[in-house]
């Protein structure tokens, strides 16, 4: 296993994600009342095509817990195959349920405190997060990831964990998050990403993020597609494609607010907006 880390949560500044996942639309703003139960979002990436199955829909909170433990292995992090060592190692490994070409991988894992977790990921330390936290865990172990390509048949779960009655955890992200922190990736700033409070301004800042270089400008952009991005779904109606335009332009306006450049023109159906991303994180 890894070593303990041991620094505040707010020391660790970005994530280095894997770019498939994050523009993959996996997760939504905020659920209220009953999380609805099922989900398979199909993406393409480099001529892969991959496929994602959720046992429950994913929101912003289980977005800023995966990034928060994607930022803590790009710290410290040990790697994890079929022939991992102990318990510990040989559960994490299971429960990954690699499949086909997945069983040749390499995995990673981490080794931190749900204290730590939350903070990174900018949530509450409250008795209530704590439970809430276990619950995002589970969700996320839940995830299947299958990658195809021309014979090439990848299968492995998002991640795996195990908890310590001391409140240690060890999380184990499987072989996309390994690639991406030695290869090509997505640099998310978990800075940024804890000054924004709406949750359709996390969502957005993270695929803003996935689709825009450092220091680069976007094409023009309709608020009708950048929508489905956020909720994943087209709107049924006129509105709740007019709520989802106000609350787009909300959002744009905080991620403004931390040195992003917005423009717009149109209104209506016809708003666009072009985005220019910062040059350093």
């Amino acid at each position: 296993m890894s070593s303990l880390i041991d620094f505040r949560g707010t020391d660790i500044k970005f994530a280095l994600h894997d770019p498939a996942t994050a523009l993959a639309s996996l997760f939504r703003p905020v659920c209220r009342g009953r999380r609805p139960k099922g989900l398979e979002v199909h993406s393409e990436f480099d001529g892969y095509h991959l496929m994602f199955t959720c046992w429950e829909w994913l929101d912003t909170r289980d977005q800023s817990i995966l990034l928060a433990a994607v930022g803590m292995a790009g710290m410290n992090h040990a790697k994890l195959s079929a022939e991992a060592a102990g318990d510990v190692g040989q559960k994490l490994w299971s429960e990954l349920r690699p499949v086909k070409d997945a069983l040749k991988d390499n995995a990673i894992v981490l080794t931190t405190t749900h204290y730590a977790l939350l903070e990174t990921a900018g949530l509450s330390q409250s008795g209530r997060d704590y439970s809430r936290l276990k619950d995002i865990l589970y969700r996320l172990s839940q995830v299947g990831c299958r990658v195809k390509k021309d014979g090439y048949d990848w299968s492995m779960q998002l991640l795996s964990y195990s908890a310590d009655p001391s409140g240690v955890i060890h999380i184990a992200l499987n072989n996309r998050f390994a690639t991406a922190l030695a290869g090509q990736n997505v640099r998310v700033s978990l800075d940024e990403r804890r000054q924004i409070k709406s949750d359709a301004a996390q969502v957005l800042h993270a695929w803003l993020t996935a689709t825009i270089r450092l220091g680069s400008q976007s094409f023009w952009m309709g608020l009708d597609a950048i929508a489905i991005r956020v909720w994943g779904v087209d709107a049924q109606n006129e509105n709740t494609k007019r709520s989802r335009r106000k609350t787009l332009v909300e959002a744009l306006a905080q991620i403004e607010s931390i040195g992003w450049k917005i423009e717009h023109r149109g209104r209506g159906a016809r708003h666009q907006i072009r985005v220019k991303r910062p040059s350093i994180v």
